[in-house]
């Protein structure tokens, strides 16, 4: 299906250099190697360390009886490394659901199933999606307050960010697409919000602020009538984007909020909730709460069964998905805290009460999948009966990367995604996963993540969809 592309990009640059070059980008400083989009991991980027002979195939760990509180709905996978067109790491994958549909963006691939059947509706490369190749690093939303898809990515320059906003509720129907190339640099790590009156992306400006946060607001009652206006804005420094939330049960004229680490990616004691007035604005107003919470740092440690410490925890201790609702913001991380040692990360989730203008702290807590596990790649969401659903990718001295979903209430949880084999490459596990409710019942989650396969050597990072409720 061909999108309706409305400004064209002139492609300067051939794809090969131009990809080449935003590589040398740095999230973080060390930064472990990422392979360019659109490349194939190249052999002399496998480990050394090769296992010699067959090793254990480990099973999940047990959790506890997900039937007390937890029922997984649909469940498949999604676009994996081989099916994505693009033979780069990672997929970086996320999905979004509404209506009848699901959706998953992955590097460099869009694929939307039917939510009741499993059945693929729709499977196409990015550059048809956009109508232009894509430098990848996509994150799909669905708005429920104006019913339209919207899924942002690197544009064919890496100097900006392709939004294509859909036609009406049903992502079959096509797509606009719109060339933010106002936003320059290396607009990395994008994340995408909205409220009643915006959609908000926030990235990291690897041009003019050398990769800390920076934000564009895009009239959203102007996009749906076919015109881009858009607004650029730098709140107080922050590394590795602030993410927006997506506002369900906006009204107009209300705030942006943001909830992130305070500072840096390192670790702390304090969350940074940012308040933005003014949206639609070069010159909005941000407010900021710095609230303490329990200390957490950059994990050192993910295990697999044959090697300790061959996982990569990178890159944790970094929010990548808000949702804000009745009144709520609810976010997650994975990070290490002072059970373990700091060693191994675990599952963070913060809830922020936003009433009167004003943030403070709700609730936190860990979710702890057992001595010597990791959970890597979280995001949180929450029900209408105020229950939060998660998912996480886990590894341990006897599990292969899995996918896991479960909920705080009891700490049920299900293994959805079991990892098949040993992980070779390690040194990224993506940008993001995600977590979003139905808003069909108000009370199924659907998430997305990542799983490794039987052969971790070219069956590698899987994705998986499954749906699930809290009773």
């Amino acid at each position: 299906m061909k999108s309706k592309c409305l400004k064209t990009v002139a492609i300067a640059l051939s794809w090969a250099v131009v990809m080449v070059g935003l590589s040398a980008f740095a999230q973080n400083a060390p930064t472990p190697e990422r392979v360019p989009i659109g490349h194939p991991v190249p052999y002399w980027m496998q480990p050394i360390w090769m296992p010699s002979g067959p090793l254990p195939k480990a099973e999940p760990q047990q959790g506890f009886n997900p039937l007390l509180t937890l029922q997984v709905g649909q469940s498949y996978e999604g676009v994996d490394y081989n099916g994505a067109n693009c033979g780069c790491l990672p997929p970086d994958t996320n999905a979004a659901v509404g209506n009848n549909f699901v959706a998953e963006a992955v590097n460099v691939e869009f694929r939307v199933w039917d939510k009741t059947t499993g059945e693929v509706l729709l499977d196409e490369p990015l550059n048809m999606l956009f109508g232009a190749p894509s430098g990848g690093d996509p994150y799909v939303v669905y708005d429920d307050l104006a019913d339209r898809w919207y899924v942002t990515a690197f544009d064919s320059t890496g100097a900006g960010l392709f939004l294509a906003v859909s036609s009406d509720g049903n992502p079959l129907n096509g797509f606009a697409t719109y060339d933010l190339t106002n936003v320059g640099g290396f607009p990395d790590y994008a994340k995408t919000g909205y409220n009643y009156d915006a959609i908000v992306v926030s990235y990291n400006d690897f041009g003019s602020l050398g990769g800390y946060a920076a934000i564009v607001a895009i009239d959203k009652a102007a996009i749906l009538s076919g015109t881009l206006v858009t607004y650029n804005s730098v709140p107080r420094a922050q590394f590795r984007a602030i993410p927006p939330a997506q506002m369900h049960g906006s009204m107009p004229g209300d705030p942006m909020w943001f909830v992130s680490t305070d500072g840096t990616d390192q670790g702390g004691n304090s969350i940074r909730v940012t308040k933005m007035t003014n949206v639609l604005s070069n010159y909005p107003t941000f407010t900021y709460w710095r609230l303490p919470v329990k200390q957490y740092r950059q994990a050192t440690t993910a295990d697999q069964p044959g090697r300790p410490g061959s996982v990569t925890v990178y890159p944790n201790t970094t929010t990548t998905q808000v949702q804000y609702r009745n009144g709520h913001l609810v976010t997650g991380m994975a990070s290490a805290v002072a059970k373990d040692g700091f060693v191994y990360p675990k599952l963070l989730y913060y809830r922020v009460k936003v009433m009167n203008g004003k943030a403070s702290l709700l609730k936190q807590g860990i979710f702890d999948p057992g001595r010597g596990a990791a959970a890597l790649m979280v995001s949180v969401d929450e029900d209408r009966n105020q229950h939060l659903g998660m998912t996480w990718i886990e590894s341990s001295h006897r599990e292969y990367l899995s996918m896991w979903v479960g909920t705080t209430t009891k700490k049920a949880r299900v293994a959805v995604g079991p990892g098949g084999g040993f992980f070779f490459y390690s040194s990224r596990l993506g940008d993001y996963s995600s977590t979003v409710l139905d808003p069909a019942d108000g009370l199924t989650f659907w998430s997305a993540n990542e799983h490794i396969g039987n052969d971790g050597a070219s069956d590698i990072w899987r994705t998986h969809i499954a749906s699930f409720t809290v009773q």
